[in-house]
């Protein structure tokens, strides 16, 4: 398994062999965030998983991947954030979509769904888990990729879930304003915080987007958290060069 590296992780040597056949996000970027013929990547869960790479990196010049999670919280971003960066040491931009789980009050919220943060970790922890039946599966299907038996995942990573979605819209019942501050705690957004300790990290010449998604119109009752939340993110991307909050989580004519 090591040597066949089930996940492309290149954590030790191996057999050389060329891409991997992985149709889930959650181990397929394994691969994806450490591939040097990426010096860019989109982060976060399914609110970005339709920014197209291929428009950013035609619109900037950069190499942009495809790093989104669907059903993620920051906790999970992160962990692929980190291994990417470990993996780029002068990383061209990052895209990061701090939708409403960015605002979170407390640091360590329970992911929705079961995330490999084994992959993505120290080595020690990889060897502990690396031998379970899907990464047997992918050991197999990569033999299959070396031999020409089986496809390779589009290392970009894009794919667009609407693409022949049809159908009626019907809008969701307007969501009353929540405020959650009542109980006197003052409004703190620890994995706020964690972005601007990240972005104060990164080389000089990073360009960083933090990017709040739009949603539909009847969605917009966020009360004052959300908007505490959004001051916060101004905050975390104020006085660096090349560093931006986008709120598209307006009621405007472009959203």
């Amino acid at each position: 398994l090591l040597a066949i590296d089930p996940h492309d992780t290149a954590r030790f040597p191996g057999f050389g062999i060329v891409g991997i056949d992985d149709r889930n996000p959650r181990t397929a970027h394994a691969s994806r965030a450490r591939d040097p013929n990426f010096d860019s990547a989109i982060f976060g869960n399914s609110t970005g998983q339709l920014i197209d790479p291929r428009n950013l990196s035609a619109a900037t010049g950069l190499r942009f991947t495809q790093l989104t999670v669907p059903g993620t919280g920051p906790v999970e971003q992160t962990a692929v954030l980190d291994w990417f960066l470990a993996r780029h040491k002068q990383p061209g931009s990052l895209v990061l979509t701090t939708d409403p789980s960015w605002c979170a009050r407390t640091i360590d919220p329970s992911p929705l769904h079961p995330f490999p943060f084994w992959l993505y970790g120290d080595d020690l922890g990889y060897l502990r888990h690396i031998v379970n039946s899907k990464s047997i599966d992918r050991a197999v299907w990569r033999l299959q990729v070396a031999a020409g038996l089986r496809p390779r995942n589009d290392p970009v990573g894009y794919e667009d879930y609407m693409r022949g979605q049809g159908g009626t819209f019907v809008p969701p019942a307007a969501m009353p304003a929540a405020d959650l501050t009542t109980d006197g705690t003052p409004l703190r957004f620890p994995w706020v915080d964690r972005l601007a300790q990240i972005i104060a990290g990164l080389p000089a010449e990073t360009r960083v987007v933090a990017f709040m998604p739009p949603v539909q119109s009847a969605l917009l009752g966020d009360g004052v958290v959300i908007a505490a939340c959004k001051a916060a993110l101004v905050a975390a991307t104020s006085g660096r060069p090349h560093t931006a909050f986008v709120d598209a989580r307006t009621d405007s004519a472009a959203t």
